[in-house]
């Protein structure tokens, strides 16, 4: 054999070589995926995504809310501007038919011979305050109708807004289903054994609680003592208790047992108390996640906080999740 030719079949069986255990290591890679961890990766994204919609929920129901309060309260207001105006309606009434049967004649003379022919002279002196007493009611009468059209067209777009709000809230809800079914979806794809090691690895998420109450207040122990009492009851979407929760429903429930009334909102809740940082966390606190706010839970210590975290899971004892944005102190 030739010297070059031997040169080309060292390179040719060397570079056949490479490409083998490239092929070798990029497929030791693929096989070396943790399916589990991809799929609590894709799962705490759509996690994200969900909690997001929750949050708007809440909002949105506190915009009905709100709605419903003005509506009654229009409602409320028309019916007595009504009342106001079927007072009015009499003197109107008289005015007009004393305006149409005095044909052509000065009015106010015409109401003061109708009052009293006789006197006629005399009560020249009060045409002019006659005359005002007219204008002032028909004046009065006109701006009680326009307030009147005015409050029915305030509550007819509030109605509306109402109505708006509604239809919101069920396409919210249709996707955060979707959400919640892609979760799942990506559960499915696991097999039996990896379904069972993501299983076991949510349940660590749920340890007995070892509470250090450091310098939390009474109040904020309490707080924690009744968000842990409702540990593994069921999450659900707008609900504050007593036997289901969402993430700021819990937050809100815990806090109303030290008389402190909080939104159902996460992101409207980090605006109170005083902020503190993640170093000096004490029971009690409430932690805020994701970047904008859509999440919330309650600091037990140790690390560790409880909350709503999602249909799948319900309410649990979890490490302080990564995606932490803030704490707020209220007590």
């Amino acid at each position: 054999m030739s010297l070059s030719r031997f040169v080309r079949s060292v390179v040719g069986a060397t570079c056949a070589t490479a490409i083998v255990l490239a092929s070798a290591i990029l497929g030791g890679t693929q096989a070396l995926a943790d399916p589990i961890s991809d799929a609590q990766k894709k799962l705490d994204q759509l996690e994200a995504q969900r909690s997001q919609i929750e949050d708007k929920y809440n909002e949105s129901r506190q915009r009905l809310t709100d709605a419903q309060t003005k509506k009654n309260e229009l409602t409320t207001d028309v019916a007595q501007q009504q009342a106001q105006l079927d007072a009015l309606k009499p003197t109107i009434v008289w005015i007009v038919t004393l305006e149409r049967q005095s044909a052509g004649v000065n009015m106010t003379a015409t109401f003061l011979l109708d009052d009293s022919e006789t006197g006629f002279l005399a009560q020249m002196s009060t045409m002019a305050s006659v005359t005002n007493l007219i204008d002032e009611q028909v004046a009065r009468y006109v701006s009680e109708q326009q307030r009147l059209n005015d409050l029915q067209t305030s509550l007819s777009a509030t109605i509306a807004t109402m109505q708006t709000e509604v239809d919101a809230q069920k396409q919210m809800l249709a996707d955060a289903q979707a959400k919640e079914n892609q979760q799942q979806e990506i559960v499915n794809r696991l097999n039996a054994q990896q379904q069972a090691a993501l299983a076991a690895r949510q349940a660590k998420d749920n340890p007995v609680p070892v509470i250090d109450q450091g310098k939390a207040s009474a109040k904020a122990m309490k707080v924690v003592e009744y968000a842990l009492k409702q540990n593994g009851k069921r999450y659900v979407f707008g609900t504050a208790g007593p036997n289901t929760f969402d993430c700021s429903g819990l937050a809100m429930a815990a806090y109303a047992q030290v008389g402190i009334s909080l939104p159902h909102n996460a992101r409207t809740q980090a605006y109170y108390g005083k902020q503190v940082s993640r170093s000096n966390l004490v029971p009690g606190d409430l932690l805020f996640f994701y970047f904008p706010i859509s999440h919330v839970g309650i600091y037990i210590g140790n690390g560790m906080m409880i909350h709503a975290s999602n249909s799948r899971t319900g309410v649990i004892i979890a490490p302080v999740e990564s995606s932490f944005n803030t704490a707020r102190r209220l007590v």
